[in-house]
């Protein structure tokens, strides 16, 4: 009787674990995404303007751009909502390589990836690489943090010392709020407000609580909605800051690549051909092409 026990169970575990890989999710060579027919994109959850739901469909612009390159690719777009997690690395495993620890699911391609070769080939404490199992490649925007002023309230003034008597808002845990807490040896602490989100702070800036909010630009100039003539976008005062400015692309599983050359091929498209410009502008805002389009006169 325990024999028979004990062989039921094991047969019982055998079909447990049988299931657990074959609903396992793995990132697919290029073949295998052509033949299924559908390319699954992994997108920050709740990131406005690039990946949100409106009336409960997917929207904003990377959105928009899977949509385009799975047209292009003859398939159909399909997406992996991602909640960021405590750094871009765990994003990447949780997203393109590894999965998270719950189900293991992972998608082809992951967008909104730091496009960034000290980023790329950076190592860990035990000097091995930290990204080896993902490659980046497509960047498709450039990417910046900037202050958006109320002139009516700040003037002219175009550094930051203002801001030791107008409050600014800013997110909690964002490189500006570092930022902008330990310069001018703290005298701006006391009116750094910090928020949840940009938005909520737009939402207090809007209502004339805030001087200012201190955030990416693409943030800013989506949550605005309309720009009256006494607010101002630029980065004035934050060029100190350790990274004012970044590119954007995509990443892929490291034994993916031929997957990676044909997204690139697409994005490179919609960049020289002004598709992107075009996506963004449609979400109210300012795109910069990837500094490695730049061309130097």
């Amino acid at each position: 009787m325990g024999l028979i026990r004990m062989s039921l169970w094991l047969h019982a575990l055998c079909l447990l674990l049988a299931f657990a890989i074959a609903s396992t999710a793995h990132a697919r060579k290029y073949d295998d995404v052509i033949k299924s027919q559908f390319i699954e994109f992994a997108v920050y959850r709740d990131f406005p303007p690039y990946s949100f739901l409106k009336d409960g469909q997917p929207a904003g612009i990377d959105i928009d751009i899977g949509k385009r390159i799975a047209s292009e690719m003859g398939v159909e777009p399909r997406w992996f909502w991602l909640t960021a997690d405590e750094t871009v690395d765990d994003d990447l495993r949780n997203a393109v390589w590894k999965g998270s620890v719950i189900g293991r699911k992972v998608a082809d391609v992951m967008m909104r990836v730091p496009y960034d070769r000290e980023f790329s080939y950076a190592q860990d404490g035990y000097g091995l690489p930290r990204n080896d199992m993902v490659v980046m490649l497509a960047p498709y925007h450039k990417e910046s943090w900037q202050l958006l002023r109320d002139l009516n309230k700040t003037g002219k003034v175009r550094n930051l010392a203002i801001f030791q008597y107008q409050p600014i808002g800013v997110e909690l845990d964002s490189l500006p709020d570092f930022f902008l807490v330990g310069t001018y040896q703290g005298r701006l602490r006391e009116n750094v407000h910090h928020y949840p989100s940009v938005f909520a702070a737009l939402a207090d800036f809007k209502t004339g609580k805030l001087s200012a909010v201190a955030g990416m630009r693409s943030q800013l100039e989506w949550g605005l909605d309309s720009k009256p003539h006494n607010f101002d976008i630029d980065n004035d005062g934050l060029e100190s800051l350790g990274r004012k400015s970044w590119d954007i692309g995509i990443a892929i599983k490291h034994s993916y690549r031929q997957l990676g050359y044909a997204v690139d091929a697409v994005i490179s498209d919609m960049v020289t051909n002004g598709e992107m410009e075009a996506i963004f502008s449609r979400y109210r805002v300012s795109y910069e092409r990837p500094s490695m389009y730049d061309v130097e006169s």
